[in-house]
């Protein structure tokens, strides 16, 4: 039986700079890699760049291909001038329907509002399965430890939630206690004073965790293949602005390959966008290496498993389909071009 509590708890330390939301900053360019080829020399620059402004929430491994894209020029090559900008969450409909923003990387609500007959559709996926650990006291060594414990998430019916909940289903766990206490950083606290035994942490963020005492116990990812950032955009953008719509989902796929192929590349990218020591991008790396998809496209089980995410979190109803939240029609084309493996 999984218990849901409601509980305060306050915070003891204060670790900002670690976990703070940050607005994206330029950086030197790097030099585009052979992995994919590039748009033809010279066809960007024979036109001038179109401005595109896609929302995200704070910096996220969960869309790191994305990110490569912007540091290697690949958005540019396609004839694009990409700002990335923070929006908060009940921000980001409004943004994409009113022209504010043409895409964003916050899926949730985005899809929240396509289940519910709003306009909006995911276009393309980039992480394919969740980039969450489950932290736990030194103490708890197996998952099977956490019969009878208290399992910290930032608020009931949110993905945290979601995945305390199909924690405690998959490893058959009685009286689990499922407490809403906010931040990681919160969370962090909950299990230091004794408030919480563990609880559902994003890469990096656990990293910091283990370095205050606590441990990694399991990567979630292992258990759960729910996809979890990518691009959306409105229906309207979707229909008017297909090439606009095409070559931003040109550039992130061609990001796609250098994950596994361009390892140090991209440890040094997930070093200077998160701001980690060496070490830790190594680390982080290795925890989130093998939850992208290599095509942009989900597979049929983690299409259905977000679907269950959405009925379960999102008030989506229960009759909701693939085909009402996402339209993968132009991923898919792109996926082709490339010659992007299947899954």
């Amino acid at each position: 039986m999984v218990r849901l509590c409601l509980v305060g708890v306050m915070l003891f330390g204060v670790l900002a700079a670690a976990c703070s939301s940050q607005t994206l900053e330029s950086r030197p360019r790097l030099q585009p890699t052979a992995a994919v080829a590039p748009a033809k020399p010279g066809e960007a620059s024979a036109r001038a760049l179109q401005r595109l402004t896609v929302a995200t929430s704070s910096p996220s491994l969960s869309w790191l291909p994305a990110q490569l894209a912007w540091k290697l020029g690949y958005f540019q090559e396609e004839g694009l001038d990409p700002e990335f900008v923070q929006v908060g969450g009940t921000s980001v409909v409004p943004a994409l329907l009113s022209g504010e923003t043409a895409f964003t990387t916050v899926l949730s609500a985005a899809a929240a509002n396509a289940a519910q007959g709003g306009t909006t559709q995911i276009v393309q996926f980039h992480s394919v399965r969740l980039q969450h650990v489950l932290v736990v006291r030194p103490d708890i060594t197996t998952p099977q430890q956490l019969a009878g414990k208290r399992i910290a998430v930032q608020s009931l019916g949110t993905l945290t939630a979601h995945e305390a909940r199909k924690i405690a289903e998959y490893y058959n766990l009685s009286d689990v206690a499922i407490l809403a206490v906010g931040g990681d950083l919160e969370r962090m606290a909950a299990i230091e004073s004794g408030a919480a035994d563990a609880s559902v942490a994003a890469i990096p963020a656990n990293l910091v965790a283990e370095r205050r005492g606590l441990h990694s116990l399991l990567r979630i990812s292992t258990i759960l293949e729910i996809p979890q950032a990518g691009f959306a955009t409105s229906d309207t953008h979707l229909r008017d602005q297909q090439g606009m719509v095409a070559s931003t989902l040109r550039a992130a796929a061609r990001a796609l390959p250098l994950v596994t192929a361009q390892r140090d590349l991209v440890v040094d990218t997930i070093r200077e966008w998160m701001d980690l020591p060496p070490e830790d991008a190594v680390r982080a790396y290795e925890m989130v290496a093998d939850t992208f998809t290599p095509n942009g496209l989900p597979t049929d089980a983690q299409m259905a498993a977000y679907l269950e995410l959405l009925r379960a979190t999102a008030g989506a109803p229960d009759n909701v389909t693939a085909a009402q939240v996402a339209d993968f029609t132009i991923a898919r084309r792109i996926a082709q071009e490339l010659g992007l493996p299947s899954q």
